[in-house]
């Protein structure tokens, strides 16, 4: 296998804290899009798509479990567009292909927030609400791959690599900016919020596409993908290539992360915000409480990278996963006693393990790629870590729903599937490579 260095490094510049900090906005401001999206997306799952888009499904739970699968259904769609967007990528260039992956996404959320109602056109609403979402999910799928690459290559002569890549997925800043905007919303509209009030944050999310697309426009191109494109150098089908070389890191690395994703995609929304709200919870106190795990997690996502330059990406991953490991256990135990406080706690715990690993995650699959390859590859094995999560909300727990009686009577398979998928992410970890010392090439 070709491992050898794709550029000439001593022709690079050295690292500008200025040109980092551009790159890194521009590169981190769809992942910002991406999980603004991600909560306002659950928490419409969970609490009002069955009744805008579901209204003619008769059976409660049946609603439920469909509207958790039109939510669950980007993950599924992320690895297309990880596979199409790392092949542009890795030939035409980190910026351009970024680009692109922003006008699905801005095209995805405005085509949600204006999608009519069942009670209007019948089955083409949720026809729609499932185009839409596919469209988002194969933006989204071409993100990753490309913000880490973008600032990994920009980054490479800095020790604090972790800090700066943690910014290309900020998630607990997405989900918070989302979730206290819906609780807004939800007070100020009340009676109107199930008709008017939840499409505001999807339109909103299409305007913050447009200014993404602007700040990308006017930043540079990765200097690595800069030389090869110069010396005519990119591989003529990077993805395909990558899929060849390096299909065995890529499943490994994927469910490696594949912790991370479910627990908070797949248990803690939209699962348990519908599941405490149909046991009597107010949805107003339920966007309060996942606000303040949200904010905890801006907490944890710092100490996660001072703590990933230091202990190694590989050890973070492990640390964290050994962490949301004890959280799952003691997830419903707390949530089902209804204490306000514990539900509260019961969320932090289960999401700051989550964020804990983002910076160490982010960096490992940079750098476990070389230039040619590293959209490609690092896209492809977080996408696939994505579809881990994306095949358990759109089949898994809908069947359970389903299977089990209801709602209310799933949440100990729920919690098992949990259990499985974090075990099997400390598995793979024992195989995966410690990247730390590795020279970006």
């Amino acid at each position: 296998m070709d491992t050898t260095v794709d550029v000439n490094l001593e022709t690079q510049p050295k690292n500008s804290t200025n040109a980092l900090a551009k790159v890194t906005l521009a590169a981190g401001f769809g992942g910002f899009v991406e999980y603004f999206d991600f909560f306002i997306a659950s928490f419409a799952a969970a609490s009002v798509w069955p009744a805008v888009f579901f209204s003619g499904v008769h059976n409660a739970s049946l609603a439920s479990a469909l509207s958790f699968a039109s939510f669950g259904v980007v993950f599924l769609a992320r690895p297309v567009g990880a596979f199409i967007f790392g092949q542009v990528a890795d030939r035409a260039g980190r910026r351009t292909t970024l680009l692109l992956t922003m006008t699905a996404m801005g095209v995805g959320l405005l085509g949600i927030g204006l999608a009519p109602p069942y009670a209007s056109i019948g089955v083409t609403s949720i026809a729609l609400l499932f185009i839409f979402r596919l469209l988002f999910g194969i933006g989204i799928g071409g993100e990753f791959g490309g913000a880490v690459s973008w600032i990994t290559e920009t980054s490479k002569n800095s020790k604090w690599r972790p800090f700066w890549n943690l910014w290309a997925t900020p998630v607990p800043l997405g989900l918070l900016a989302a979730s206290l905007s819906f609780a807004a919303l939800a007070s100020f509209y009340k009676a109107s919020f199930v008709t008017v009030g939840w499409r505001i944050p999807f339109v909103f999310g299409a305007a913050l596409v447009v200014i993404g697309v602007v700040i990308r426009y006017k930043v540079a191109e990765s200097p690595f993908m800069r030389d090869l494109i110069d010396r005519k150098a990119v591989e003529a089908s990077p993805a395909s290539q990558t899929l060849k070389l390096y299909w065995k890191k890529i499943i490994l690395l994927a469910f490696a992360i594949g912790f991370m994703i479910t627990l908070v995609s797949a248990i803690e929304v939209p699962f348990s915000v519908r599941y405490l709200a149909t046991k009597g919870l107010p949805p107003v106190f339920l966007t309060y409480a996942t606000s303040i795990s949200f904010a905890f997690g801006i907490f944890t996502l710092m100490l996660g990278f001072v703590l990933g330059s230091r202990l190694g990406r590989r050890n973070m991953l492990v640390l964290g996963a050994s962490w949301a490991l004890v959280s799952v256990i003691i997830f419903f135990p707390l949530v089902n006693t209804m204490n306000h406080g514990l539900v509260i706690f019961a969320d932090m715990m289960l999401f700051g393990p989550t964020v804990f690993t983002i910076a160490s995650q982010n960096t490992l699959f940079a750098e476990s790629f070389p230039t040619r390859y590293r959209a490609s590859g690092s896209g492809l094995a977080y996408t696939f870590g994505g579809l881990i999560a994306g095949l358990i909300t759109v089949f898994v727990l809908p069947a359970i729903i389903v299977l089990s009686g209801g709602l209310l009577n799933s949440w100990p398979y729920v919690e098992t599937v949990g259990i499985i998928v974090v075990i099997a992410s400390i598995i793979a970890l024992m195989f995966v490579k410690e990247t730390r010392h590795v020279r970006i090439e």
